[in-house]
């Protein structure tokens, strides 16, 4: 199916509220309606996609940041992980040229680009899916955020939810024909056709949402009965029930009884020189244990499984993602964290003296993560920031009894966290520009296991240790995040 997409330029200002800005109608001419359930697209759905990919073709880089600030948030209750990537090949491509705001329905952001010229749709990706025609430096937070979020639903299949054929709007329409006719020169055809007539639809999901994100505000002066819809800054309750059902989480959670046979659990995550570095070590303790990956910090999932019991147990960052895991039978008792743009030297002593442990520090978009938690096995710790590799001060504080309990690279330094009563016995470290696959064989041979793996400033920094109560032990290396081969080690 090739169906022709055309832009309306539809201006719903006076219509809702004055000075408002929308997107652009997007109008199918020929649709099996029977593919409509509720206000979304069936058909345009992202089938089976372990990423959807994003790319910017123009605009500065403080409007990238906050389209990749909001559009997380359709993550958090679907299964859409988007990813951020060089233009100008990628699923979803994004223009900020000056004008109306709009974006292809679904998959077809894919298969087709917009003529900006005609406004019609030509194959193929040469051109943009999406534009955002408003934005600049004095934009709101409330309005990228509306707007963002908006758009992407659009992109993932949604339509508008005021065209839902229960929306029961009663529309005083000599009024609305008068306003269309005067500010657009439209016809009576051309206003029932862009504001009046609502989507034919011969399945839905039985609900209105006046709430949803998808909803245009009403202004009730051009209604019968004084009906109003005000502005719409968040995903209403129904926009996650529905876009929970179109794009259900399956695999990313796996419950497991680890006694008496041990099973695999993630040991480590780690991003560099252009590859994904997956450890997971058999264990012996009941856990369950739980991923998720974001193009944002992922707050509301840390949130949401704290809620449940979980505790972070890594946290790291890589390809424009931060990939989460968080697991019970920890042995925690209590959690924070912090981010900063500084390495946040003053946060680690702060929670120092209130009990908490450092088990992570990780640098990422443009900001340090740091998580501390209480219920360690740890009895003291010291940390060391460097622009170098901290081999000194490895060798130092190996003399007085501490191990590495945590190295990793960002924004020019190296951060070294080492803990005393970690219960490692031995502990060697290697660094190689080169993912050291020979090194961990040698020492896996003289048993040792994996307890530290991380890339900075052109070095695989790994570290060994004994004693860590692992089982058998195995790595994988992939250029995307290794969703499959934690599945498939979280099954033997």
């Amino acid at each position: 199916m090739k169906p022709i997409i055309t832009l309306l330029f539809v201006t719903f200002a006076q219509l809702a509220f004055a000075q408002t800005q929308f997107c652009q109608d997007i109008i199918f001419p020929t649709l099996n309606t029977s593919l409509y359930q509720g206000v979304y697209y069936s058909e345009l759905k992202w089938e089976d996609r372990k990423k959807i990919t994003v790319a910017f073709l123009n605009g500065d880089p403080y409007l990238h940041s906050k389209v990749k600030k909001y559009v997380g948030e359709w993550s958090i209750y679907g299964n859409v992980p988007f990813e951020f990537v060089p233009g100008p090949q990628a699923d979803i491509r994004i223009t900020f040229n000056k004008g109306g705001s709009w974006s292809l329905i679904g998959k077809q952001s894919s298969e087709f680009s917009v003529d900006l010229n005609s406004g019609r749709t030509i194959s193929g990706q040469s051109g943009p899916s999406m534009n955002y025609g408003w934005f600049d430096k004095n934009t709101t937070e409330q309005e990228f955020k509306r707007t963002i979020l908006h758009e992407f639903g659009h992109a993932l299949g949604l339509l508008h939810e005021h065209l839902s054929p229960l929306s029961g709007i009663k529309w005083n329409k000599p009024k609305v024909y008068a306003h269309y006719m005067q500010v657009q020169n439209w016809s009576k055809e051309e206003v029932d056709k862009n504001v009046l007539n609502k989507y034919s639809v011969t399945q839905t999901n039985g609900e209105y949402d006046p709430q949803s994100i998808m909803h245009y505000p009403v202004n009730k002066a051009f209604t019968l009965d004084g009906y109003e819809v005000g502005w719409n800054y968040n995903l209403s309750a129904g926009d996650k029930k529905t876009i929970a059902s179109l794009y259900p989480f399956t695999t990313t959670t796996t419950t497991t009884t680890a006694t008496p046979a041990q099973r695999y659990r993630i040991t480590g995550l780690a991003y560099g020189d252009s590859i994904w570095s997956l450890t997971m070590s058999k264990v012996k303790s009941n856990y369950t244990e739980a991923w998720r990956t974001r193009t944002y910090f992922p707050e509301a999932e840390i949130q949401e499984f704290w809620d449940k019991d979980y505790y972070i147990s890594n946290l790291s960052y890589g390809k424009g993602l931060w990939a989460l895991v968080m697991s019970t039978g920890t042995g925690f008792s209590d959690q924070v964290w912090r981010t900063d743009g500084d390495f946040p030297a003053d946060d680690i002593k702060e929670l120092w003296g209130e009990g908490y442990y450092v088990n992570s520090v990780n640098y990422g978009d443009e900001q340090w993560a740091l998580v501390m938690s209480k219920g360690t096995k740890y009895t003291h710790q010291i940390w060391r920031s460097r622009p170098t590799f901290p081999q000194n001060e490895i060798n130092e504080f190996w003399a007085q009894g501490y191990h590495v309990t945590n190295l990793t690279y960002g924004n020019g330094l190296w951060a070294l966290v080492m803990s005393k009563n970690a219960g490692y016995d031995m502990q060697v470290w290697r660094t190689r520009n080169h993912y050291p696959k020979d090194e961990i064989q040698e020492f896996w041979e003289k048993g040792y296991h994996i307890t530290s793996l991380n890339y900075g400033n052109g070095l695989w920094a790994l570290v060994m240790s004994k004693g860590t109560g692992y089982g058998q032990q195995s790595w994988r290396t992939r250029t995307n995040f290794p969703n499959a081969e934690i599945d498939e080690l979280w099954r033997k």
